[in-house]
């Protein structure tokens, strides 16, 4: 009888230590790696896609591909319980990950409050609900305290990713320029990004331009006021300000100097 009891004392054992095992994470989207490490879970992740490369352990990470061409030869034998995407990969690929008992999480905020709800997910999920409490009260706080600063008309803000064709982005960027105390004229953009009219961007007339992607100028417009008054911007990190993760409040602080000091 004794015996029986260690066997299942031992047994209890080895099961409770499997539940507490680290799981094993792959993160197909930058966003997705950065949420991971800023609530404790960097050493969970056994793959990236190729552009994650934040924080610093992150370009350690054995690189997989990107979300929509993903090595999933090499994910499979990583074995990952979980994988994490910002946009969804094809529905055959998903089902076949699932069939395997991968658990995949599509994290695709469209503004800050949508990228709160998603790091209280994963919290949730990864049994951090309290570091995932902690970075969404800093985040918070710096942007109320930020909110403060903010008088006045609000700049009209165009973003620039290419000029030629013109291209700009909305959704989540928007949100960040209206955090800052900007006015995206991008705003009614039915699609995260995509090509913006010369003409539009004259009838808008932007008070200011962030170039923040493979294009080196914004046009020779003079009537636009962002060129009358030299507010064109070249030096923020691409990364930063249109990565829907932590550090989106970090593009909020960065974008408001821009608008204001």
């Amino acid at each position: 009888m004794r015996r029986i009891f260690l066997i299942i004392i031992i047994l209890l054992s080895v099961i409770a230590r499997r539940a507490e095992a680290a799981p094993r994470i792959i993160s197909l989207a930058p966003n997705t790696t950065e949420i991971l490490f800023s609530i404790g879970l960097g050493d969970s992740i056994v793959g990236t896609d190729d552009f994650s490369n934040y924080p610093e352990e992150a370009k350690g990470i054995e690189r997989l591909g990107t979300f929509n061409n993903p090595n999933i030869e090499r994910i499979i034998l990583l074995n990952p319980d979980y994988i994490l995407v910002n946009s969804g990969l094809e529905k055959s690929m998903e089902d076949y990950l699932t069939s395997l008992g991968m658990k995949v999480i599509k994290i695709s905020p469209k503004t800050i409050e949508d990228l709160y709800s998603d790091i209280r997910k994963l919290g949730a999920v990864f049994n951090k609900e309290e570091d995932a409490r902690k970075i969404i009260q800093n985040m918070q706080s710096r942007i109320r305290n930020l909110s403060r600063t903010i008088k006045g008309r609000p700049p009209k803000v165009f973003v620039q990713l290419f000029d030629d064709p013109l291209v700009t982005v909305s959704s989540f960027i928007s949100d960040i320029i209206a955090l800052a105390g900007g006015e995206n004229i991008a705003l009614d953009m039915k699609n995260d990004s995509g090509i913006f009219s010369y003409e539009a961007l004259i009838n808008r007339n932007p008070d200011i331009i962030l170039i923040v992607g493979f294009s080196g100028n914004a046009g020779n417009f003079n009537s636009i006021n962002a060129v009358k008054n030299k507010r064109i911007y070249k030096d923020l990190d691409p990364d930063l300000i249109l990565r829907p993760g932590p550090r989106a409040v970090e593009a909020v602080e960065a974008l408001n100097k821009v608008f204001y000091e």
